[in-house]
């Protein structure tokens, strides 16, 4: 197993400094964001030069904008959203990352004592066609799609690993795959363990952060317990901290890095 770490959180202002600075702490990937009026061929070769001269190397990539969190209620919103994981998967072929899709619609109205929302048919329908068509288009270009259960409270697609399993199932491609993140798992999953053993090979990413969104350890999930259940199912790909930094990175990040190799032992 690798450690990674947002771009967005690590020091630095080029890729080559973000490279260098997560080399210095003991990382060995760094996860891009990008947003969609970025000209991606450009920011590819950054990305490319600068893991040339380091060890660190893109763990994974996404492309944002506006419709990656607007409603999947519409044709068009399906259209516009597959756009962003095309131009997603373009840039994670050119650089040898991983993908990720998360169905995010931003806050929602769920009691947690009442039955948690599902999607409606055309929902489903929506959600599974461009989960196709995005996965055909991973095939062609040679990347993989890792869908993310986000929680009930932000997303009434898909909330658990299992969910995130069976549409996988569904769509039937093999360039198809799941991430899972330790703060959604903490919220949505009965044993975090469990799940991760059954999802077994389903799992091509992942998301490290505390129950309450911090960086690992300013919390109180089990991250050793976690990595025993990846070691059982011969995880060996990236963990990205995805996550708020609580103080100054420069302090807080090497630091991390050391708690989480304790964990993995």
């Amino acid at each position: 197993m690798k450690l990674s770490c947002v771009d967005a959180i690590t020091p630095g202002i080029s890729f080559r400094e973000k490279f260098e600075i997560l080399e210095k702490y003991g990382f060995e990937g760094i996860e891009i964001w990008a947003m969609e009026d970025d000209d991606l061929t450009e920011r590819a070769k950054e990305i490319n030069d600068a893991a040339q001269s380091f060890k660190v190397k893109p763990s994974s990539v996404v492309v944002s904008g506006p419709a990656s969190v607007s409603p999947l209620d519409s044709q068009e919103a399906a259209q516009t959203r597959g756009k962003l994981i095309k131009d997603s998967l373009k840039i994670a072929a050119d650089i040898n990352a991983v993908t990720f899709f998360a169905v995010e619609e931003g806050p929602q109205s769920v009691v947690p004592i009442f039955e948690k929302p599902t999607p409606n048919e055309f929902e489903k329908k929506l959600l599974l066609d461009l989960i196709k068509d995005s996965g055909k288009y991973a095939q062609e270009v040679g990347a993989i799609l890792a869908l993310e259960p986000v929680n009930r409270y932000e997303n009434h697609f898909f909330n658990t690993v299992e969910s995130a399993i069976k549409i996988c199932n569904e769509v039937g491609l093999e360039n198809v795959k799941i991430m899972v993140d330790t703060c959604e798992l903490n919220i949505e999953e009965k044993n975090i363990n469990e799940t991760i053993e059954k999802a077994g090979d389903y799992i091509y990413h992942v998301h490290l952060a505390e129950n309450n969104r911090l960086l690992p350890g300013f919390g109180h999930i089990d991250f050793k317990s976690i990595f025993h259940s990846l070691k059982k199912i011969h995880y060996t790909r990236y963990m990205a901290l995805e996550c708020a930094v609580p103080g100054i990175p420069e302090e807080e990040l090497p630091k991390c890095v050391k708690y989480l190799k304790k964990c993995m032992q």
